[in-house]
């Protein structure tokens, strides 16, 4: 199984946990994580990821959700123009920001299995769109049984 987490995901653990939703979705990440290293499925970077993360200011977090990212990759998902301006067309009528495209086409490019996001808009709007990726929240992801 291919498995591609967007940037929410990488930090989401480094987010404040007081909130019962965010705590709950950090342990299903570290979960998840965890599930696919321990049993050789493939999770799947990207230099969209890289450079979405580059863009966080706060240096302690940059550090640690990047330390985490590189930790839990295994594979990288390459630029593939016919997916992204596949993905373009899909999302004509449907609002999804710019990253969110790219994250999408890195997936879909690698013939990731899943895209896993924490972004509930992002999934919403991946819901009204027939793509080869199942995008879905990671809460969702263990409460469907995949794992």
């Amino acid at each position: 199984m291919k498995i591609y987490l967007d940037t929410c995901c990488y930090g989401r653990p480094y987010d404040d946990q007081s909130q019962e939703k965010i705590l709950q979705q950090s342990k299903a990440i570290l979960k998840i994580r965890g599930w696919c290293l321990k049993n050789g499925h493939t999770i799947l970077g990207s230099v969209a990821l890289e450079d979405e993360i580059g863009e966080i200011t706060d240096i302690g977090k940059y550090n640690d959700i990047l330390s985490f990212y590189r930790q839990s990759v295994t594979d990288t998902a390459y630029y593939v123009e016919a997916a992204f301006n596949h993905v373009e067309i899909l999302t004509q009528n449907v609002k999804i920001r710019t990253y969110d495209k790219l994250h999408l086409s890195f997936a879909v490019a690698a013939g990731a299995d899943y895209l896993l996001t924490t972004d509930e808009p992002f999934e919403k709007a991946c819901a009204k769109l027939s793509l080869s990726v199942r995008v879905v929240n990671p809460l969702k992801f263990i409460l469907g049984g995949i794992i």
